[in-house]
């Protein structure tokens, strides 16, 4: 098909010419700081704990599990941000200029024009999740207001309003308080979760999953979340032929009928499929690995995993490094040289916050405390070079190049930063 003689296209093209002018955006008051958490001397096999505060007053405190998903610290929990203040530090004219120009240099002319259609108003579309590890906060506080349900407290006294779509916000919990049965309570119920680290002689009610995956190019060791859901020893594979503990599994591979085999602990082999735990639908694996972060293996792309349970020593609530903002020298492509404070993507200004990028199709996220530097290779893909040494190039998001909008560098004594535009960095290397 001829784009150019289709009827709308002069008025398409009038659009993707115009597109790109941005309104500047306002910064939301400062946040109300908060007491940092105490950490006590056990970490409870890794899991969970906190105290659970009810609307009606009544409270439930011991191992907490969002109901058949979340249970370890190091797992993480989603939203998306209301506020995005670091925006305003921006030249929002020249930060639209530099992400269409980016975007037009990657796509082809029926993706710019769907891009120029999305921008006609002149705004600078902008939106960022909130993700952190369950080991940086201190609390989350649910509000009865709809545009801001819910409040994450971090260890650091920082608070952050964040909303859904996110399948950890209106999720029931499960409390496991060594008393008997555990005790499920509603999300709606729920007035505020404090986390804290568990007791000494707190009990845990199960162990890790851990394992070796086996991608199409390649090999992860790590704990294991499958189905981006299950993560204990008390949960199971479900298929249509029977429910599986995985606990009793030793391994699962995917056969070419659509489905897994499952090999056990005794050496049998089961043929299971008729679900997403097993087949079609499976949202992924997640491993994480040590001293890089959470990989989630996509379906399409898994080949086996060889299943176990975790040794003790799980990392624990004071386990969490403290966090502290982001500092390192950013080089530029002209070959300036800028110290200080960092605002990576005018997004992430912390150690605690991940950096998102894909590999391979598989999603990774690393703490930028684990990261020693990141040179951009071109406008969607980063080398990624972590304090242990070890090598990435990750793409497909904005934390490595497309809609990347860009960094803030606060010199020592300056009050104002210095924005730089992504295309106008060379080399970023992070301070230890």
């Amino acid at each position: 098909m001829n784009l150019s003689r289709h009827p709308v296209f002069p008025t398409l093209l009038a659009l993707l010419l115009a597109a790109g002018v941005a309104r500047a955006a306002t910064a939301p008051p400062a946040a109300k700081p908060a007491a940092p958490a105490a950490a006590t001397s056990r970490d409870g096999a890794g899991l969970i704990y906190a105290k659970v505060i009810l609307r009606d007053g009544g409270a439930h405190e011991g191992f907490v599990r969002w109901k058949d998903e979340d249970a370890f610290w190091d797992d993480l929990f989603s939203a998306r941000q209301n506020e995005l203040p670091w925006f305003q530090y921006a030249d929002q004219k020249q930060l639209a200029a530099d992400q269409r120009e980016r975007y037009y240099a990657t796509h082809g002319l029926v993706d710019r024009l769907a891009w120029a259609l999305h921008h006609q108003d002149d705004d600078v579309k902008v939106s960022r999740p909130f993700i952190c590890r369950y080991g940086d906060l201190a609390a989350l506080q649910l509000t009865e207001d709809e545009e801001e349900p819910v409040v994450a407290v971090l260890r650091d006294g920082r608070e952050v309003t964040v909303r859904g779509p996110s399948r950890d916000i209106g999720t029931d919990l499960v409390v496991y308080t060594g008393a008997g049965k555990p005790v499920e309570l509603a999300w709606d119920d729920v007035r505020e979760i404090r986390f804290t680290a568990a007791p000494a002689g707190a009990k845990p009610y199960a162990r890790r999953l851990a394992g070796t995956v086996e991608t199409r190019t390649g090999t992860l060791v790590g704990n294991l979340q499958w189905d981006t859901s299950e993560c204990t020893s008390l949960d199971v594979l479900d298929s249509k032929q029977q429910d599986v503990p995985l606990e009793k599994v030793k391994r699962i591979a995917r056969n070419r009928r659509g489905g897994s085999s499952v090999t056990l602990q005794d050496g049998s082999t089961l043929e299971l499929d008729g679900t997403n735990d097993v087949g079609e639908g499976n949202r992924g694996v997640a491993v994480e690995v040590t001293g890089l972060g959470r990989v989630l293996v996509p379906w399409n792309r898994f080949t086996a995993a060889d299943v176990r349970l975790a040794p003790a020593g799980a990392p624990g609530y004071a386990d969490f490094a403290p966090t502290v903002p982001l500092r390192g020298t950013v080089t530029t492509s002209g070959g300036r040289a800028l110290s200080g404070r960092l605002v990576y993507d005018l997004d992430e200004a912390f150690t605690c916050d991940l950096l998102h990028g894909k590999l391979d199709e598989c999603s990774y996220q690393v703490p930028f405390g684990r990261i020693a530097a990141v040179v951009p290779r071109d406008g969607t893909t980063c080398d990624v070079t972590l304090r242990d040494g070890r090598k990435l190039v990750l793409g497909g998001d904005e934390d490595t190049g497309e809609g990347n909008a860009g960094l803030l560098v606060f010199a020592d004594g300056q009050e104002k930063p210095v924005w730089l535009a992504w295309s106008a960095v060379k080399r970023i290397d992070f301070a230890p």
